[in-house]
């Protein structure tokens, strides 16, 4: 729980600046709005290196340490966004925060991971719920400290939540300084080729290492991680990359006038707003209660359930604006219920000797989706239609679910694999 107070309080700053930076870009000392998107994608760009960089954190220095080190860079990052003006500085402090959450992210996986395994999904849910409801209050209160105190004072205070994630750091008790050396080798392969340390290593284990983050898995198990991950991949391409960034688009063509809620006027940007907050609300609501539904019926049925539901609701929000205000808060619903199953999932299938490589890869997965969706998602918008490019990240998010359940539904788990997965 410790830990993901540290991310909640950590998140902050980041979250708040996805608030507020696009709509103020002359109080950050830019003009362009390209440089604020650049500005809000670079920490995951360089996620895709730091997740890899955590986990060898991790083995080293264990859990106390590289927290601490997370905590400087995000009150650095979050003290920078309104301290300094311009691209450049605000690039560095991006790259801060990147590097911080790849350590965060690593050291929450580890402290779950070590938790009783019958409740991971539930553990996975509330430790989601708890750090997503950081992101949650700063999208809903940034705006409004930003407009009434300045973006400088607002920033600062915003910074100096983190300074309360110290305490919190110093409770939490340290592990993983050293691996599991046993496990290690029941879980390690041999193979013919270049050998390295005590293990003989192919091309082919190189391609397995760069893809699942550690090659000494058993074939059987890597096909697993492999369907997992590709689900991961493409739920986060389409629901946190491509839907996330054009569900504007669909609102703006389908509403032809602003419409009043008592003394409101909600305008196209006003719900679109609205909609992106239910993200973030699905995920504080139910984040437990999906982790818990997913450790009393199994994996495998929730993620059958939770994809085609995803795909259903990607499809359908371009037949009207009804249908989108119905279909958006499903489509979050089974996002949430998706990432926490797939989370737990990753937990299940890690061999403890590989826990924290095989996380951060999963991790970065997710980011090269989340990354890739929006810049793909407005190339293809440029010759093809909304609902076209829906419709190719909905197939992308199908054939990731068929390789799942050819993969797991008709396969008889062996005595060393985890049942729930």
């Amino acid at each position: 729980m410790y830990t993901s107070l540290v991310m909640a309080l950590s998140v902050m700053g980041d979250s708040m600046l996805y608030a507020v930076l696009p709509s103020m870009l002359g109080e950050f000392g830019m003009t362009a709005g390209l440089a604020a998107g650049v500005i809000l994608s670079t920490n995951r760009w360089i996620r895709m290196f730091s997740n890899s960089w955590a986990a060898k954190i991790y083995n080293k220095f264990g859990l106390k340490r590289p927290l601490m080190i997370s905590l400087i860079l995000a009150l650095f990052s979050t003290a920078s966004y309104g301290l300094f003006d311009g691209f450049w500085p605000l690039f560095v402090a991006r790259i801060g925060w990147g590097i911080c959450f790849s350590i965060q992210m690593v050291s929450m996986y580890m402290v779950i991971l070590k938790e009783n395994s019958d409740h991971r999904g539930m553990h996975m849910g509330v430790f989601n719920g708890v750090f997503r409801s950081g992101s949650a209050v700063a999208v809903l209160m940034g705006g409004i400290l930003a407009e009434s105190l300045g973006i400088k004072n607002a920033f600062l205070i915003t910074s100096s939540f983190v300074i309360i994630c110290i305490p919190l750091v110093l409770l939490l008790r340290d592990h993983g300084k050293k691996r599991d050396n046993e496990q290690r080798d029941l879980t390690s392969i041999k193979c013919n080729g270049v050998t390295e340390g005590q293990e003989t290593v192919t091309f082919k284990d190189r391609i397995w290492e760069f893809l699942l983050g550690s090659f000494s898995i058993n074939s059987n198990l890597r096909l697993k991680i492999l369907s997992v991950f590709f689900v991961h991949f493409t739920k986060r391409f389409l629901a946190s990359g491509v839907t996330t960034a054009t569900i504007g688009l669909i609102v703006k063509d389908q509403m032809t006038e602003p419409f009043s809620l008592g003394v409101l006027t909600i305008g196209a940007a006003s719900l679109t707003g609205i909609i992106l907050a239910m993200s973030w609300g699905s995920e504080v609501g139910f984040s437990a209660i999906f982790g818990f539904v997913s450790d009393k019926f199994g994996r495998k049925l929730m993620i059958s359930i939770s994809v085609p539901v995803i795909v259903l609701c990607t499809i359908i929000v371009n037949v009207n604006l009804i249908v989108l205000l119905l279909a958006v808060p499903l489509l979050f619903a089974a996002t949430t219920a998706a990432k926490v199953t797939l989370d737990a999932s990753a937990g299940d299938l890690a061999p403890i000797g590989h826990q924290p490589e095989i996380m951060a890869r999963y991790s970065t997965w997710g980011d090269v989706g989340s990354a890739v969706g929006p810049l793909l998602g407005y190339g293809l918008l440029t010759y093809f239609s909304i609902f076209a490019v829906y419709s190719f990240s909905a197939l992308l998010l199908i054939l990731a679910f068929l390789f799942y359940i050819v993969i797991f539904w008709n396969d008889r788990l062996n005595e060393n694999e985890i049942i729930r997965v």
